[in-house]
């Protein structure tokens, strides 16, 4: 019997309790990998809340923000990461990419791509807005830098994969690199429907920018008759801004969890999740709620309509998703109407099962 590899699984950082990181932890218990980021903070995801026991390693610490962080992130992941020659097997996450510097020749090489670094292609004047004045000459400078390095890392590369079809073809547009698609998966035995029903739509997604919370509670603002939960991470970047919008709003509860292990039942008894994030590669969100039975109000772009079927399992808004749009579709999507979908959303959600990914993933890469 050939002695079993020795997979690492590295990640830029477990800040956030977000899609990349449900997905990273559920993709190393599944390989028996070991998992690496610069930090894992107490305020996000922890691994163990998601059943992995194998060995967690921490390369750096949570000390800086913004674009400092991401400075650190690169320094330490370029400096820091000699513990990966040990290993056999070695998968990249986000913006890990550059440990692959420290990686033996004769070591497997693999990339999983939730993104491409959207500050370095289709989002560079996006983020560039974002600096102040004074510092864009030297922001510009340190991007151009960061985008030399990630190609010729990416060359280094023994296999590419991406968790959508959009992201494939983004991939070979901004890269010209070919990849192969897996899916996240959505454990449909962690996320359950429940007989008991609420009265209020939610969102769970990150509170930034790109995630569009902010119109969402906009939008609620104008129905007060309808009732709005919003879950959110002590991390989130734009945690304090978009709380501000709904202060005397009583129709929407701002929460953010202790325990992880208590989100399934809050979507659970939700009416419907709203979920307009811009330009999303993938969206874990639409497969967790539609886990639970309930369907999701989302964008009509990108890896969004790679999971809802319009009518059937949600609503696809415009890509825009203008805050008209969404007060007409939470409207029409009713407690009523939710319920008439909720078989629907458990068996779409069953075609991207753990279980199914697992078996991939193990032929794959063991």
């Amino acid at each position: 019997m050939p002695p079993q590899k020795k997979i690492c699984l590295i990640h830029d950082m477990f800040l956030y309790r977000g899609g990349a990181e449900r997905f990273n932890i559920m993709f190393a218990r599944a390989l028996g990998a070991d998992l690496a980021a610069l930090f894992f903070s107490a305020d996000g995801l922890e691994p163990t809340s998601l059943e992995f026991t194998g060995k967690s390693i921490a390369f750096g610490e949570n000390k800086y923000t913004g674009g400092f962080r991401q400075i650190y992130l690169k320094y330490r992941v370029l400096f820091h990461t000699k513990f990966l020659q040990s290993y056999d097997t070695v998968i990249f996450s986000n913006d890990s990419l550059s440990a692959i510097r420290n990686v033996r020749k004769d070591a497997k090489k693999i990339y999983y791509a939730h993104s491409i670094p959207r500050y370095l292609f289709d989002q560079r004047e996006f983020y560039y807005r974002k600096v102040p004045f004074l510092l864009r000459p030297v922001y510009i400078l340190i991007r151009a830098i960061f985008e030399q390095m990630y190609r010729k890392e990416l060359s280094m590369v023994d296999e590419i994969y991406v968790n959508s079809t959009n992201l494939q073809v983004a991939m070979k547009q901004y890269l010209d690199q070919e990849s192969q698609i897996l899916h996240p998966p959505v454990d449909t035995d962690y996320f359950i429907p429940t007989k008991e029903k609420g009265d209020y739509y939610i969102s769970f997604s990150k509170l930034s920018s790109l995630k569009r919370v902010e119109r969402t509670v906009e939008a609620f603002r104008e129905m007060p008759e309808e009732k709005l939960l919003v879950i959110y991470g002590e991390n989130d970047p734009q945690k304090d801004e978009i709380i501000t919008l709904a202060k005397w709003y009583e129709n929407i509860t701002f929460l953010t969890l202790t325990n992880n292990n208590e989100l399934p039942r809050y979507i659970a008894g939700a009416i419907a999740t709203i979920f307009i994030a811009r330009n999303e590669d993938f969206g874990m969100v639409s497969l967790e709620s539609m886990s639970c039975g309930v369907p999701v109000i989302g964008v009509d772009e990108w890896g969004i309509r790679e999971t809802i079927i319009d009518g059937k399992t949600g609503i696809l808004l415009s890509p825009e998703a203008t805050k008209e749009e969404l007060i007409s579709a939470v409207h029409k999507l009713n407690l009523e109407t939710a319920l008439t979908m909720k078989t629907d959303c458990i068996e779409r959600a069953q075609e991207f099962s753990l279980n199914a990914f697992e078996k991939i993933v193990r032929e794959k890469f063991l």
